[in-house]
């Protein structure tokens, strides 16, 4: 169980913005994470890779949030990616067929 507002790490390199959260994205955190991680693609650069590194549970929540960056950028014509990936969430990806949508790569 997540206590007090998620942490999402953002670090801008050149033209590629990473965005790395630090707890789980579930139905607990996910409100919290939208409103930062929106803010943070609004001027994105060329490139947003999502780094989920950090994460061990990934729900439905978790998912459409992912959903809603890619759909983001790419109204945006950015690039997106995520990266970091353990390998039971990069089946739920490959499971709901989102890695023909963006590259998913496993940790």
């Amino acid at each position: 169980m997540t206590t007090g507002k998620p942490q999402l790490i953002t670090k801008r390199k050149g033209d590629t913005l990473r965005l790395a959260p630090k707890s789980d994205l579930v139905a607990s955190t996910v409100e919290a994470y939208r409103a930062s991680m929106l803010k943070a693609v609004e001027a994105p650069g060329q490139a947003v890779v999502l780094d989920l590194s950090a994460i061990e549970q990934l729900d439905s929540l978790g998912i459409t949030l992912v959903l809603g960056l890619f759909k983001s950028c790419q109204k945006g014509g950015v690039a997106f990616s995520i990266e970091g990936v353990k390998p039971d969430i990069v089946r739920v990806f490959k499971l709901f067929n989102l890695t023909k949508f963006f590259p998913v790569s496993e940790a």
